[in-house]
């Protein structure tokens, strides 16, 4: 079998020059076999080459991995004994093997493929963040895209975020569609959330967006708006000013991501005021509840403690935010944002709107009215502001 001989050795040159991209076999000698095909690539697995054969059957795949000098055997075995089809591509050529009869036929057309695929095992997952300009102005990423030594927790930080918003406008798919969404960012900062969310909406999601991000501080919002500009991103303003007196219009998405305090209280109380069918706050410190805490028998056992206290106070003030959504007409959720590794403001509150019935809300409120009188609690600031 001359020309078998010859595919196999053009099959090894092309794994040895690494422009091969796939072999498949096919046409089982045996003709009851369940195996249909056997489909071949390379991968690296712990920084090695492996094939990776895909042996498909008609009701099932079985993949295993094997190294290059044993897949080559196992391989070798399969076109001898198994199949009487082959076809390489690479990125030279395509090349053919067809055994009928005990007659070979070895031939060639142009190739398929340019370039060889990813080597990496795992699926990979689309790029959320398209433009990357804005992270070197932000001091992200240095000027040959690398992430600076000491940004990897910010930058890991801000790939999570954008993943949150992507997942949310999956549940919310009427968000976006045929119109133009309205995001106020309350308590921007630098802008390193404000400016990954813009990008990837706009240029990955390809939503049209108009963006606002506010700062008390008016040196962050000169910058975040020279920032903006140089990346064209037409649609995303910086303005200053406290959440607490900021006036919104209607809007579609508001954004407080570690607000202090209070500050978050009033972030939500804005949002909903103006209507934002998405409210997504990241909560940081507690004192207003902490403040407060003087629980009853056998809850007060929890707040003798300085750390289980201010946990406490942590999970007591963002329970009663996510009822008081839920009272006010929005399904709320609470979940880890991002590892405590990353940071240490790690919970997330969403409020999705949602119908709420009168009887409903009077349950969350006889709830809310509970938690208070088990933990000691006269008020909550968000609720003051929602009365």
């Amino acid at each position: 079998m001359l020309k078998r001989k010859e595919f196999i050795t053009a099959f090894k040159e092309s794994v040895d020059k690494d422009n091969f991209v796939r072999l498949t076999l096919s046409r089982n000698v045996d003709k009851t076999s369940s195996l249909r095909k056997a489909i071949i690539k390379i991968v690296v697995i712990k920084k090695k080459l492996h094939f990776c054969i895909v042996h498909r059957h008609a009701t099932n795949d079985i993949t295993k991995n094997f190294g290059i000098t044993d897949g080559f055997n196992i391989i070798d075995d399969l076109m001898e004994n198994t199949f009487l089809n082959a076809a390489l591509f690479n990125t030279e050529k395509d090349l053919f093997y067809e055994l009928n009869n005990r007659k070979e036929r070895l031939y060639e057309n142009k190739a398929t493929f340019t370039e060889i695929p990813p080597r990496t095992h795992d699926k990979q997952k689309p790029k959320l963040i398209v433009n990357t300009s804005y992270l070197v102005q932000l001091g992200i990423l240095d000027d040959k895209g690398r992430v600076q030594k000491d940004k990897g927790a910010k930058y890991k930080q801000i790939k999570k975020f954008v993943e949150v918003i992507e997942s949310l406008l999956k549940k919310n798919p009427s968000l976006g569609k045929d119109q133009t969404i309205n995001i106020f960012d309350m308590g921007s900062g630098k802008g390193y959330l404000t400016f990954a969310l813009y990008d990837y909406l706009t240029n990955n999601a390809q939503i049209d967006v108009k963006m606002c991000g506010v700062e008390a501080r008016p040196e962050l919002v000169q910058f975040c708006n020279e920032v903006a500009k140089k990346d064209n991103f037409k649609n995303l303003s910086f303005q200053e000013g406290f959440i607490s007196n900021f006036t919104l219009p209607n809007i579609d998405m508001l954004i407080a991501l570690h607000a202090c305090d209070t500050a978050t209280d009033d972030a939500i109380y804005k949002g909903i005021e103006a209507g934002a069918q998405l409210i997504i706050c990241a909560p940081c410190c507690h004192k207003q509840i902490r403040k407060q805490l003087n629980a009853t028998a056998p809850l007060d056992s929890i707040t003798n403690f300085g750390i289980l206290k201010e946990r406490q106070a942590e999970m007591v003030t963002d329970t009663i935010r996510a009822l008081l959504l839920e009272a006010n007409g929005y399904k709320a959720s609470v979940f880890e944002f991002i590892s405590t590794e990353h940071t240490g403001k790690n919970v997330m509150i969403v409020g999705q709107k949602s119908p709420v019935s009168s009887a409903e809300k009077n349950d969350y409120l006889v709830r809310i009215k509970a938690l208070k009188i088990s933990f000691g609690i006269k008020t909550h600031y968000l609720e003051t502001l929602l009365k």
